[in-house]
């Protein structure tokens, strides 16, 4: 074959390059509009690999094809040369061309060459072009729902990522924070989380799921630790043990109609809770106590005035006073009798943050001046140790439920805060 007769060709032909090729000879090109097409192609291009020079050159090009040759009977097809597109760019010509092949090969532009090699569109008088050479825009009609699809899974592994470096970040303060309120344990959860952050290999989701594992880890140690310190201040040492002091006589059984009872023991009639019962608890006593004074109610809500049961047994308004100095120095308060007490106990609830339904359900379960006593020594150790006592109201019911049961040991709680 003569010289005359070989054909050049302009350049190197890839797989790409021919899928783009075939499309753009297809009959039946979908209509779509040049604003879909571009919302389109610039949410896809992170997805499809096209950013930089490569995105600059794309914008160029959609910004020079015109919106009515995507219509039906055109071919959208856009002339430009490499020389103006790398003065557009502020980039070499070889740059230029590279970036066009990644754009046909990725199914978005098509070449569609001259026998010369010159790009050129000529119309006619309609507007409508007759002769079109250059940059084909027809594959990416074809593929427009497949890059809404990259589209769709690239931002959404772009959230998920995202999602994960703030669960890292999330996890590792959290953890941070435990070894802040317990650090001889926590730390070594916050050396692990560190290595975790700083491993290189892993991905954000394999990290966030072992900060996370690891999170859980050091919140049931720390609930664990926790548990274990609040049992030292629970109020299972006023249920179970015996009280300190023995008040009674070492011949009980002879001496119990000669004993005289404490002025906070005295009660005239087992029926009055009112200032009859008030005014005994000041005065000294004046005759024997009644037998009714040692029966305990059948029922579950006992009456108000039964308040010299077991429960008090040792406890007085002395004892009550010097236990709870906490209380008084904070509150200003001052218990010189039991109706004081019972006056502060508005005041008491409201620092413990008692509902008032709590307390009035208390107070006629086991009456008041044994709710006004569990109240202020559930006040002296929540002010001690606020974090032993993480819910005082809960603390308050689970006393009154223990005296109930008959199983409260009060006066061993006041003297050990004495």
């Amino acid at each position: 074959m003569s010289s005359k007769h070989q054909i050049a060709s302009f350049r190197k032909v890839s797989a790409g390059i021919l899928a783009s090729a075939q499309l753009a000879t297809l009959e039946g090109r979908p209509e779509v509009s040049k604003r879909e097409i571009s919302l389109v192609l610039k949410r896809a291009a992170p997805a499809l690999g096209i950013d930089g020079t490569a995105y600059h050159v794309l914008d160029i090009l959609i910004g020079l094809v015109q919106g009515e040759d995507f219509g039906c009977g055109r071919r959208p097809i856009v002339a430009i040369s490499n020389q103006r597109l790398a003065e557009y760019t502020c980039r070499s010509s070889r740059t230029v061309t590279r970036c066009l092949k990644k754009l046909v090969e990725v199914g978005i532009l098509a070449y569609r060459d001259s026998p010369t090699g010159r790009r050129f569109v000529y119309r006619g008088s309609n507007g409508v072009p007759e002769q079109a050479y250059g940059f084909d825009f027809t594959p990416a009609c074809f593929n427009l729902k497949s890059f809404k699809a990259q589209a769709d899974a690239f931002q959404k592994r772009v959230k998920a990522e995202q999602e994960a470096r703030r669960a890292i970040t999330r996890y590792s303060r959290a953890i941070l924070d435990l070894s802040v309120l317990d650090k001889g344990k926590m730390d070594a959860y916050v050396e692990r989380a560190n290595r975790v952050r700083m491993c290189k290999d892993a991905s954000n989701f394999d990290q966030a799921k072992q900060m996370q594992v690891l999170y859980k880890q050091a919140l049931l140690c720390f609930e664990s630790s926790a548990i274990e310190e609040n049992d030292k201040m629970s109020c299972a040492g006023d249920i179970d043990d015996s009280p300190l002091s023995i008040t009674t006589h070492p011949d009980f059984s002879g001496s119990n109609k000669k004993r005289t009872c404490s002025n906070e023991q005295d009660i005239k009639s087992p029926s009055d809770n009112g200032k009859a019962v008030e005014m005994a608890l000041e005065k000294e006593p004046r005759g024997r106590r009644s037998d009714k004074q040692y029966l305990n109610s059948q029922a579950d809500r006992q009456p108000a005035d039964n308040w010299t049961e077991t429960n008090l047994d040792g406890v007085s308004i002395g004892l009550v006073k010097s236990a709870c100095s906490r209380v008084q120095t904070e509150t200003g308060l001052i218990f010189s009798n039991w109706a004081s007490l019972c006056r502060a106990a508005e005041q008491l609830r409201i620092l413990v943050g008692l509902s008032p339904a709590g307390y009035q359900d208390a107070v006629e379960r086991r009456g008041k001046y044994l709710a006004a006593a569990c109240l202020v020594v559930v006040a002296e150790k929540a002010l001690r140790d606020p974090q032993q006592i993480t819910s005082p109201g809960g603390y308050f019911r689970a006393m009154i439920d223990r005296a109930t049961e008959g199983k409260l040991r009060l006066s061993k709680s006041l003297h050990g805060l004495v």
